[in-house]
């Protein structure tokens, strides 16, 4: 009876370690930020610039980074959607995607949806276009300078949709479409029988 009870404990005990290992440590990271350069060096530096609208902002989730021993690069935070305005480099089309890093000790931005923004973004890790608290990202507002030393800018010249609930509204009505027309010839199918 005594072995049973020992052999039960060291049963959930192999679990509980066997699980220990699966877990992986979410790394912790703090912003720092070195005094971001001039605006003319700034666009330089930067893949794309631009003014634009929020549109939209979703929080990022990565259910990848869960699995065990999974070495890719986690990409949290979230995806911003802007109405571009004025653009300075890298950006043409009149909707634009960018990246930012969750709040706090990640250095995002907290986009706002109906404000406008002076941005200045930049490829990293994934090849998106990203921008932090780090670059001279900020509200059009308080871009006087950067405006100023940035000249006129270009109107975006072609045209882009990327506004999620347009997509999920055609995809809802295309599957629904779909499954009528299927339900339909099922059932026409079944009749003549």
């Amino acid at each position: 009876m005594m072995f049973r009870n020992i052999q039960g404990i060291l049963t959930v005990f192999s679990f509980v370690l066997l699980f220990t290992f699966l877990i992986q440590p979410i790394p912790a990271s703090a912003c720092s930020c070195a005094r971001p350069p001039d605006p003319l060096t700034a666009k330089d530096r930067s893949a794309a610039v631009f003014t634009g609208k929020v549109l939209q902002v979703n929080e990022r989730t990565d259910w990848l980074r869960w699995l065990p021993f999974w070495d890719k690069p986690e990409r949290g935070g979230f995806d911003v959607i802007f109405e571009v305005q004025s653009t300075w480099k890298g950006v043409d089309q009149t909707q634009v995607q960018i990246v930012t890093s969750g709040l706090g000790g990640a250095c995002g931005i907290p986009f706002q949806p109906g404000q406008e923004y002076l941005v200045y973004a930049s490829y990293w890790e994934l090849n998106e276009l990203e921008t932090n608290i780090c670059t001279r990202t900020v509200m059009k507002s308080d871009a006087r300078e950067d405006l100023l030393a940035l000249g006129p800018g270009a109107m975006p010249i072609s045209s882009a949709n990327l506004v999620w609930n347009d997509y999920v509204f055609t995809g809802t009505v295309v599957i629904t479409s779909a499954g009528i027309f299927l339900y339909l010839f099922w059932f026409q199918t079944k009749r003549r029988r």
